[in-house]
C-alpha cells in the first residue's frame, strides 16, 4: 500500500482527528436530552448517564479525550457517542460544570 492509501484509509476509519491534533477550535455545543438517559451509547454500549461527564461528536474516535472550554471554565470529557451534529453534544453533567445552558446552545472551544 502506498502512503497516500494508508492516510486515506485512516481518514475514512477515524475521521480527520486521525491525521492531526487540533487546539482551540470553536464549535457550537448542545446538550443531550434527558430522554436518552440509560440508553446504550455507540462507543462500547455503556448506558448514557445524563448527569455524568461525557460527550458525543460526529467523527472523533471513541475514547478521545476532548478539552472543552467555556467562559473561563475548562473540562476534559471523553467521546462516548456519535451525533448527527456539526459540533459537540455534551452530557448535562459536563454542560453544568462548564456553565453551558442546559436548554440551549453555546459556543465552546475544543482541543484534542
Amino acid at each position: 500500500m502506498t502512503r497516500f492509501t494508508l492516510l486515506f484509509a485512516a481518514l475514512l476509519l477515524q475521521g480527520p482527528a486521525a491525521l492531526a491534533h487540533h487546539t482551540g477550535r470553536e464549535v457550537m455545543a448542545t446538550v443531550y436530552h434527558q430522554e436518552f438517559n440509560g440508553e446504550p451509547l455507540f462507543c462500547g454500549g455503556a448506558p448514557y448517564r445524563h448527569w455524568g461527564v461525557s460527550a458525543a461528536h460526529p467523527w472523533l474516535p471513541c475514547g478521545t479525550r476532548v478539552r472543552v472550554s467555556h467562559r473561563g471554565r475548562t473540562l476534559t470529557v471523553p467521546i462516548t457517542d456519535r451525533c448527527d451534529c456539526n459540533s459537540i453534544d455534551l452530557s448535562a453533567g459536563a454542560a453544568y460544570e462548564l456553565g453551558v445552558p442546559l436548554d440551549g446552545v453555546a459556543t465552546v472551544r475544543i482541543s484534542y
